[in-house]
Formats: structure tokens, sequence, C-alpha cells
């Protein structure tokens, strides 16, 4: 039979006061978790009118506790205040998990002559009575405690809400409680917004803890993804599942228990490494069909992830986000342009150059490239490039346009109004162009967008205005845009799967980026590298120089990101005692891969015929492309597409 909730009006307990002075305990008139209490403290002998002095700590014994409790302080502080500003009128408490408060933050309620809650007070049960605080710690989730629910203070002019804040190992670190006038006609809103508070802190708990790796969040809505109902789940390098906190566990359908040491791929049905490719030193949204329904999520590279922001709900005060903790650079985004590109072919590295100039000038710059060499570090110094810090030159944001699917991209590329759609954000959202106003907009994977969007996109660089969905408002813009792409944008053109006004529209200035095995002094570059990887890890181990030389002789097809993670998997799996990493330390897999880009002896007759062959059709090859560049009259760019062929690769096999 279910149970019939409660009615918290004014009159229902007046009526349970009424029977409890009758000595009888009106449970039927009492939210569940109220009569639970009421009926503790009749056991501990606590009647209304009685009131007990509170346990109060001395001046040193609230420093040695605030002291033990540091954590929790240093977390929770800055948040607290902040949402204490914005909540004039209001009272937040922070306190222990023994429910001893350890900081107050606003206004300060005096319940009668006798009780002022203040820092050093026990709030436990066993004294205080029904109070929210202590219920949050007994029932381990949020409460609402409404005036005279309040077992002790029948007329209390106070109503308080309280949620307990849990670690990532599921211990309650404290509390947070807030307590405002008991006759606001809406005290539900109080209760959402401490929970809102638990659950941004919690999941700033959750990134602290596993900054170093891969983080999933998940949702029902795209609306939702970045608030703090989203759910968590931390992933290792190898795809293995850590952690799934009880949000994600609740969108995912499954007890987190079970999902603990399973791979994400059998989760998600999506391998694992094409993931990891998408997101590579970006978060990137994801479409995830799962548990009977479609859930979006956004993949989060290690230190990359922003934690949530909290919205505004009382009164007409503006969103509470969530301090950030500064996150560490990405290496690229630092990186001088000369730098980045000291190992290219000269006729490549100018065309960087003059792609800087193009950017600062305010045209549109194309970046062309295989999977793995570095589009997006290069538009990242590019945009460095513009001023050198972020206050200077704006923000950098990236969309890519192959990572999300078709129904997500036009909301997060353009934004949309409130109300455009079933779990809209209250607001709207203003989208990925709106953001890089004032910056640079990179439009990662552009071959991929989808032609419907290709036209929107093309009338809003054109006009410099966009107008989100479910919108009639115009909203100016005014960003630099980068595209970049691995797939050949010329071809699309020719086989109408790009639009030609839309390619002439970004290809201000193209820069076509050379593959690792075109770059000059690649063994410097690697020593420079494994360095880096070393200081990241906290590993002292040498770089055999002969295999140095083995890495840079190497084809590396993956490009920089196969050889970040050679090297970064040589050195975590390197036995504790090596002093130095030779081939013989790696793999099978590699020390096959390697090997076989030197000789390791005589060749026999047959593999010297080959190779006589094969040295004579590169002459041969290298010949007719020579002749079709002087039928061009040296122009690369028509050259290559008479060969048939990437500027790049023309460029390479030239020996430019």
């Amino acid at each position: 039979m279910p149970i019939k909730a409660a009615l918290r009006t004014s009159d229902v307990m007046r009526q349970a006061h009424a029977r409890l002075r009758r000595g009888q305990l009106p449970v039927d008139l009492l939210d569940a978790t109220i009569g639970r209490s009421w009926q503790r403290c009749l056991e501990h002998g606590l009647r209304p009118g009685r009131l007990p002095e509170l346990p109060r700590l001395s001046g040193g014994e609230l420093r040695d506790r605030r002291d033990a409790h540091r954590r929790l302080i240093e977390l929770a502080d800055p948040l607290v205040r902040r949402v204490a500003d914005d909540l004039r009128g209001c009272q937040l408490l922070l306190a222990g998990p023994d429910a001893t408060v350890l900081k107050s933050y606003g206004k300060r309620f005096v319940i009668n002559d006798h009780f002022c809650i203040a820092p050093g007070i026990n709030l436990d049960e066993r004294w205080f009575g029904t109070n929210a605080p202590a219920l949050a710690v007994i029932e381990r989730a949020p409460v609402l405690v409404k005036s005279s629910e309040h077992l002790l203070f029948p007329d209390n002019p106070v109503s308080c809400v309280a949620a307990p804040l849990f670690d990532v190992g599921g211990d309650c670190l404290g509390l947070i409680d807030l307590t405002f006038a008991a006759d606001h006609p809406r005290p539900e809103i109080f209760l959402r917004r401490v929970q809102q508070l638990t659950g941004a802190l919690e999941q700033q708990l959750f990134r602290d803890h596993y900054q170093q790796r891969w983080v999933l969040q998940v949702h029902a809505s795209l609306a939702e993804l970045d608030g703090v109902a989203c759910g968590l789940v931390a992933i290792n390098d190898a795809g293995l599942i850590l952690a799934v906190d009880p949000q994600a566990a609740q969108w995912l359908g499954r007890e987190a228990a079970s999902l603990i040491g399973q791979s994400i791929e059998a989760l998600l049905g999506s391998a694992w490494g094409e993931m990891r490719r998408q997101c590579e030193g970006r978060s990137a949204l994801l479409g995830l069909d799962l548990a009977g329904g479609q859930l979006v999520g956004r993949l989060n590279p290690p230190e990359a992830w922003q934690p949530a922001t909290l919205d505004g709900e009382a009164g007409d005060s503006a969103p509470v986000v969530v301090p950030v903790t500064s996150l560490k650079p990405s290496p690229a985004r630092g990186r001088a342009l000369d730098d980045l590109v000291a190992g290219w072919p000269e006729a490549l590295a100018r065309e960087a150059r003059r792609a800087s100039r193009a950017l600062a000038a305010g045209l549109p710059v194309l970046l062309q490239g295989e999977t793995g060499t570095g589009k997006e570090q290069l538009a990242r110094a590019l945009h460095a490039g513009l001023g050198g810090l972020h206050d200077r030159n704006g923000p950098f944001v990236a969309l890519n346009c192959a990572a999300l699917p078709e129904s997500l991209i036009e909301a997060e590329l353009f934004g949309y109004g409130e109300g455009a759609f079933t779990g809209a954000r209250k607001g709207g959202y203003g989208g990925r162009l709106v953001q890089a106003n004032g910056g640079t907009l990179l439009l990662d994977e552009i071959g991929d967008m989808p032609l419907a969007l290709q036209a929107r996109l093309l009338r809003v660089l054109q006009e410099r205005v966009v107008t989100p969905l479910g919108d009639h408002r115009e909203v100016p813009i005014d960003c630099r845009v980068i595209a970049a792409s691995h797939r050949d944008l010329e071809a699309r053109v020719a086989a109408g799967d790009f639009r030609e006004d839309l390619f002439y529209r970004l290809a201000g200035v193209v820069v076509e980026l050379p593959t690792l095995s075109e770059q000059h002094q690649l063994a410097e570059t690697i020593r420079h590298r494994w360095a880096a990887l070393c200081r990241r890890h906290r590993r002292e181990l040498a770089l055999d120089e002969a295999l140095c030389e083995r890495l840079a002789a190497y084809d590396w097809p993956g490009n920089w990101r196969e050889l970040e993670h050679c090297l970064e998997v040589a050195l975590v799996g390197a036995e504790p005692e090596l002093a130095s990493l030779t081939l013989e330390a790696l793999s099978p897999r590699w020390q096959r891969k390697l090997a076989g880009g030197l000789s390791l002896g005589r060749p026999n007759l047959a593999a010297q015929a080959v190779e006589s062959d094969t040295q004579a059709l590169r002459d041969l090859e290298q010949a007719h492309m020579r002749r079709t560049l002087e039928a061009h009259d040296g122009n690369v760019t028509a050259a290559a597409r008479a060969l048939g062929v990437s500027r790049s690769t023309l460029y390479r096999r030239l020996g430019h």
C-alpha cells in the first residue's frame, strides 16, 4: 500500500503539536523523516519547551576542529561565500560530519534568547532535537525541516535545509545548511539550491581525484550536461572504468559496483581508441545509445574537465559558477609558432607564418593534414600569436564537427533560445560561435559537417550574426575562424560533399601540415618530448641513443599521436630498476616495427634487386612530378591537383 505524503502546512503542524502534548506521537501527520526524528528525540527525553545547554567548543577547540577539517573548508568556503552573497537574508552553515558548525555565512538568525546558531555549536539531534543538519547526517540525504517541525521550537521563526557532502569513497566530509525565514512561500527552492551546492562540490572532488584520468559526463539532455545532475564516469588510459558516481549509475541504468573494472567499450559499444582520437587534447560531445534511450555524453581528456555551473533560482540573482582550480596549460598552448614549425619543410613553415599574419588581420585559415599531425596544436599556436594570453587575444573555442551527432551539432554551434526544445536550459544557450566572441573559433574536422549546416554556417560567417534555434534574435559575433580537416576538402567539393562557396570562404590561407616522417630534426624532437614525459610522470629514465635513432627513422603512420602513445607507454611500462630505455625493453610489437626500419645485416641479392627496382620507380615518379610542375608554371596547387595528390605529398616526393 503506498504511503500517503504528509501535508506540511502550519495547520497540520498545530494539530501534530496538540496531539504530542496529549502524549501521542502524531506519525500519521508528519513527513516520514520528521516522524522518525521526533520518535528518536522523545526516546532521548527531549520535549518541547525543555531547552538543554548546547555543547560549544572553545576558541582553541574550534581552531583545532577547523584544522582537522581543512580539506572540507578549503573546498567549500569559496563557493558557499558566493552563494551567501547571492542569497541575502539567509544564513549558511558549513558543518563537520558530526553536525558541529565550523563556519557561518550571511545573516545570523537568533531562534530565541537562548539559542543563536554560531560556529562551535554542535547540532546533534540528542540535545538540539529535530534539525536539518542532524537529519542530513542521519539520513545521508538532503532534508527540509520547516519551522514548527523543529520539535523543541513549535514557534520557530526559521526553516532550514541541509545536505551531506560525500567524497569519492562515499564517506561524509561534512554538510551544508541553509536557514531562511519561516514564511518563505517556496522552501523547496532552497532545498534544490543546497543540493546544487553539494552536487557541484562532489563533482569538484571527483575531478580533483581523477584529474589525471578521462572523465565521461552523461545526461539525457544536452542542456543539462554541464549541470550538477549530470553523471560522471572515470576511465583509465586502457579504457577501464575506475569510478561511477550515483548520478551516472542512474543515467546508465546500472549499479555502480557492476561497472567498476569493466571496459568502456562494452558499455558504449564504440572503440575506445576511436573515442580517444576524437577527444585528444579537448573535450568532445558524443551521442550514446544507452539504457534503452539516447543519452548525451562529453568525454574529457585528463586535466581538461570544467566542473558544473549552478543556476541561481532564488530571487533575481545571477548564476553562481563553481570556482575552478587553474588547469595546467596544454604544452601546445604555450609553444611559440616558430618552435612548432621548426622541423617543417621551409615552404610549409612559411605558409604557417603567413597564416599567423592572416589570422591577425581577420582572415580565415584552413588547416589540412593527416590525422595526428597536430592541427589543433597549430591552431592554438596561431591563436596564442595574436596576443599570447587569453585576456589579450580572447577565448579559444574548439568544436569537433566529427564527434557530434547531426542532431546535436546545430544546437552546440549556433545555440538555442529558452524553450526551443524539451529540456532546453532556462535562459537558452549561446553556442560555440557566441562563446568565441572576441577570440578564435576552431572548426575541427569541418569536412564532416552535414551539408545543411554548411549552408547555415556560410550565412553566419558572411553576415557575422547568429540566430539561435527557436529564437528570432540576431546575435552579432566577432571572432576569427580556423577550420581544420584531415580530408581533402577540394576533392570533397568536386564530389559534391562540401559546399564550394563555404570552402572558398574558409580557405583564406591554406596550411598543409607535414606528416611526422617529413619533419627535420625528428631525433631532437623525440629527446625533448621524452624529457617532458619523464617530468610529467616523475621518472628518471634515459633514452638510449640507438633507440632514439630508430624512432626517428620510423615512418609513423599515426603521426604525433602514435609517437606520443609509443613513448608514454614505454615510459610507464618500463621496469622500476631500468636505467636506460633500449629497444629490448619495448614490447615485442614495437621491437618488430622498429627493427624493420633499419638494416640488421647484409641483405640478400633478392632484397637488393627489389630495392633497386623500387628506387627506379621512385626516380620515374619524381621525374613525372617535376614535368607536371613545370607544365603548370611552378604552381604547386595546380600540379598536385593534376597528379591527384595533396600539396604536402608533392612537396615530400620532390624532396622539398
